[in-house]
């Protein structure tokens, strides 16, 4: 009987620190671990002046400074495992502050892995930190890390074109082929693949000489050159439409405005200059031409 008692008292030992709950500064703890004071972690200053520099976060990391005076690339540790094992480290995290006066930090996970932020922004395997942002990563079950950080955007560079007071394109030939603007390149700098070129094109088409009751439509394109060249087709349109008498010749004017936005390009500096063609006419066209064409990009940095 006595045997018994001892085992029963035994269990009952075991399942009370079983599930016990921890306070520090508390004889009353309201949760698992309940710290009433400051709590302390392990604190790491990174000073870079090379170029390339590399780091990485290893696991006595907690808090993370970067206060170089080159750009850095911190890479993460690969992604826990979920399986009760040592190497089940889900629910890590770290702090990482760029404390750089100008420099960039580009957080890294490792191939194949992601960093989400949720919402409307992508999951992605880099993110730039910019001087005096911070971010919080959490070893998550998904494959790598959770983030939270400061997404809001910076103007890093612009650059708008020079009006021009004459017809910048008389005489576009009817046709399927583009044909560019003068006068409406703009030329940017992009830092970083986080960045976001937001483009914005505006000006005015002249019909001059068509018959009445004439009509049809411009449409554009936006043309890149520079680290990478591409095309961004039919980005908008504009229609026109012949209906007043001819005193002493028919003209139809009609506005257009085209925004654009690009993001994921690789660093380096592009231009984008606007392009239009022809399209869907009717009756009797005469010179269809160009006037005023302004661009504008702003480059924006999370």
């Amino acid at each position: 009987m006595k045997t018994k008692l001892l085992f029963w008292a035994g269990i009952l030992f075991l399942s009370a620190h079983a599930y016990s709950q921890v306070g520090i500064n508390t004889p009353t703890p309201s949760s698992t671990m309940d710290v009433r004071g400051s709590v302390e972690g392990n604190f790491r200053e990174i000073i870079t002046t090379t170029i390339p520099a590399t780091e990485v976060l290893n696991p006595k990391d907690y808090h993370v400074s970067f206060s170089g005076t080159a750009d850095l690339t911190l890479s993460l540790p690969s992604k826990s495992a979920t399986d009760g094992t040592a190497a089940d480290f889900m629910g890590r995290k770290y702090y990482i502050k760029n404390n750089s006066t100008s420099n960039i930090l580009t957080l890294t996970a490792a191939s194949g892995q992601i960093m989400r932020l949720g919402g409307y922004i992508a999951n992605t395997g880099t993110f730039v930190l910019r001087p005096g942002k911070f971010a919080t990563l959490t070893a998550s079950g998904i494959n790598g890390w959770d983030l939270d950080a400061d997404v809001n955007q910076s103007l890093v560079d612009y650059n708008s074109s020079t009006p021009v007071t004459g017809g910048q394109l008389s005489g576009l030939p009817a046709g399927n082929n583009y044909v560019t603007i003068p006068g409406s390149s703009v030329t940017v700098t992009v830092p970083s693949s986080n960045a976001k070129v937001v483009l914005n094109f505006t000006g005015y088409t002249m019909v001059y000489g068509s018959s009445i009751n004439a009509y049809g439509s411009l449409r554009f394109q936006i043309a890149q050159t520079g680290t990478a060249t591409t095309t961004y087709g039919s980005v908008s349109m504009v229609s026109w439409y012949q209906n007043n008498t001819p005193n002493p010749t028919p003209i139809a004017y009609s506005n257009f405005g085209t925004l654009y936005s690009i993001s994921g390009l690789t660093p380096g500096t592009y231009t984008f200059t606007l392009q239009a063609k022809r399209e869907y006419e009717g009756g009797t066209v005469g010179d269809v031409r160009v006037y005023h064409a302004i661009g504008r990009a702003d480059v924006y940095l999370k």
